[in-house]
């Protein structure tokens, strides 16, 4: 398969852009998103506050750029670990790597309230193949792998499921997705609570509980959990 050979100026953006990213994510590791100053961001990696909204326009779409980015590389992880052609344990592994990836609290919970009180979902954005290759150089194909939210990946592994045979023909897709989704949020928070940092334990427990209520087909062998 050829590989495209991109510019030197398409290089130096993509580069420029997930730079940004990361100085911003670095800093809500331990701050609110709203006092997260941009002019402190560019200062830390030495760059116009006017290329910080070149590239995202809105202080809110270093999230949205993120959640796209994070999606992919736990999409990556998740294929290396779940076997092929099966939907239901490749959404466990998911989970299980997204445990990983909200290893640190204050930055998932300040995605979680900012995207609340914003009240919308994330911009669809396009993530080029450069982007996802300098991303994470060591995510051999990540290049592959559509650009999506979270969610909208989950419904896709519902549906492949369903039809599969891993899922009763009378699961409704969007209860599933919803039910998923909870999970996500809901055990984050329950954890937070208790002061607990077991997340991928509860991941777990709750996604065997939600196959079994649904019936999965093979639930105990093919279901991690």
């Amino acid at each position: 398969m050829e590989v495209k050979e991109y510019s030197l100026r398409e290089k130096k953006h993509a580069k420029t852009k997930i730079v940004i990213m990361n100085a911003f994510m670095e800093r809500l590791k331990h701050n609110r998103f709203d006092g997260i100053s941009i002019k402190e961001v560019c200062k830390d990696i030495e760059v116009a506050e006017g290329t910080f909204f070149n590239y995202f326009p809105e202080k809110i779409d270093v999230i949205g750029y993120y959640l796209y980015l994070a999606t992919l590389k736990i999409i990556w992880e998740a294929q290396e670990d779940a076997p092929a052609g099966k939907y239901l344990p490749l959404i466990n592994s998911v989970f299980s790597h997204l445990s990983d990836e909200f290893n640190n609290n204050n930055a998932a919970y300040q995605i979680i309230s900012v995207l609340l009180v914003q009240s919308q979902r994330p911009r669809k954005m396009a993530i080029s193949d450069l982007e996802k290759r300098l991303a994470f150089p060591n995510c051999e194909g990540i290049e592959k792998i559509p650009s999506v939210i979270l969610d909208e990946w989950l419904k896709e592994q519902v549906i492949l499921g369903l039809n599969n045979g891993e899922l009763p023909p009378k699961t409704n897709v969007e209860d599933v997705v919803v039910s998923l989704m909870t999970i996500i949020i809901g055990t984050l928070l329950v954890v937070r609570f208790n002061n607990s940092n077991s997340r991928d334990y509860h991941y777990m427990r709750q996604l065997k509980a939600l196959w079994r209520e649904l019936g999965a087909n093979g639930n105990d062998k093919r279901v991690r959990g």
